[in-house]
């Protein structure tokens, strides 16, 4: 991702480096990382990283996760109650660019929708499964951990 590119969550929230990084946390919730790692992903300074992180550790955003070498790790933090208010808006950001997109490709019967040749496959951003199915203009999103449908 260069520094002009953001994702949905940026998009509504605002392209702050701050957003940058919460969505980049966001978008990697069960992995831990390096700031380095990060900062160079995001192609923004370290200084500026460790700072942000610092702040963010400093609100339970984000915990000290382990530590490979000399390098300390961090995770997000899933039980703070912003962490949690984040990953519902950041869930819901992604939903909402599933809808605009799937209303621009979707078909109005299931034999436009053969005509087109539409291939069933698992999507992911970042670690989220975005997945859709798209058979007669119907859309199923599918939650893999609950094994739910909607």
């Amino acid at each position: 991702m260069n520094e002009n590119e953001h994702g949905a969550f940026c998009e509504t929230y605002g392209n702050t480096i701050s957003n940058r990084i919460l969505e980049y946390l966001m978008e990697n919730e069960d992995l831990d990382f390096a700031v380095g790692d990060m900062a160079k992903e995001l192609k923004i300074s370290k200084p500026k990283a460790y700072e942000i992180i610092g702040d963010f550790e400093k609100k339970g955003y984000v915990k000290k996760s382990r530590i490979i070498g000399k390098t300390q790790l961090y995770i997000l933090n899933k039980e703070d109650s912003r962490v949690k208010l984040f990953l519902r808006d950041f869930k819901e950001c992604l939903r909402i660019v599933a809808d605009e997109y799937s209303e621009e490709s979707s078909c109005s019967n299931a034999d436009a929708c053969k005509e087109k040749n539409y291939v069933l496959a698992r999507v992911f951003l970042g670690n989220v499964d975005i997945t859709q199915k798209i058979i007669g203009g119907a859309r199923y999103v599918v939650d893999e951990k609950s094994k739910t449908y909607y």
